[in-house]
């Protein structure tokens, strides 16, 4: 017969199994079982033998059909019992079914529970993990530093790898000045500043390109802001999927490496890597 025995844990049943189990047996548990499938999904059994002699010929039918129509309603099954016939019994049931299952001898019933509570309470069990999908689309957020070098070559890399779009991206940091609205010279001399420094970060980032070897679709960009925040504000716009840092610059993105390294792990709307120089 089959006796439930009570257990806090919702993702888990438990019953006592005893004696010689007969189709009338079945045809109380089954339904009881199917029920409680229903309600509460896949679930862990417990089944602990106490003087158990077995299936009458209908029952172990009725027990093998129902193990092969359930076999993905269960996530582990722990069975705790004395004998060595018990034990092999289950190590033949093991061939019917996918579901993990283990014996436990009854000093070991503490294991047992341990087992299942450990699936229950990590929510992954024993089935495959689900694949990642691949990167789609990368951004290396570069500062032409030394640190540029390593993490140019491993974008490079992760894209060939994946299949992914590269984007290259260099910030140029705002700084503020303070003129009188009439002084023209002061702005004018600012702009000419602000076109030199941009004219010398599109030629440092074509070289960097050629040095690595990268394609020609690689996307170019050199923007104007904070970097952190232009980082995080590009990727969230674009959809970039990873975002490659190199974490040892010594000017622009290696001269905030803390504020800004931390800002785009903590900010970023994807997946960064930060590659040692």
């Amino acid at each position: 017969m089959f006796e439930p025995l009570p257990v806090n844990d919702k993702g888990i049943l438990a019953f006592r199994v005893s004696g010689k189990l007969t189709d009338a047996d079945y045809q109380v548990f089954i339904p009881l079982l199917e029920s409680l499938i229903r309600e509460r999904g896949q679930i862990s059994l417990y089944m602990e033998l106490e003087d158990f002699k077995g299936w009458e010929p209908r029952a172990a039918w009725d027990d093998l059909r129902f193990g092969l129509k359930h076999d993905r309603d269960f996530r582990r099954i722990a069975i705790v019992g004395d004998s060595e016939w018990e034990h092999a019994a289950i190590a033949l049931a093991n061939l019917f079914t996918d579901t993990p299952m283990r014996f436990f001898r009854r000093e070991e019933a503490a294991a047992a529970w341990d087992w299942l509570e450990e699936d229950s309470e990590d929510g992954t069990g024993d089935e495959p993990l689900s694949p990642v999908a691949p990167w789609k689309h990368i951004l290396l957020a570069t500062d032409f530093s030394s640190a540029s070098v390593p993490a140019t070559m491993r974008a490079k890399q992760l894209a060939a790898v994946s299949g992914a779009r590269l984007e290259v991206l260099h910030v140029i940091e705002e700084t503020a000045f303070y003129i009188n609205e009439v002084d023209l010279m002061g702005a004018e001399l600012i702009l000419k500043r602000d076109e030199a420094v941009m004219a010398q970060a599109q030629k440092e980032i074509q070289r960097l390109v050629q040095r690595a070897g990268l394609g020609g679709d690689t996307l170019l960009e050199v923007q104007w802001g904070n970097p952190s925040r232009t980082i995080v504000s590009w990727a969230r716009e674009k959809q970039v999927d990873l975002i490659v840092v190199g974490s040892h610059g010594y000017h622009g993105l290696g001269r905030l490496l803390g504020s800004v390294s931390n800002s785009v792990l903590h900010d970023a709307p994807c997946e960064v890597l930060l590659v040692r120089a």
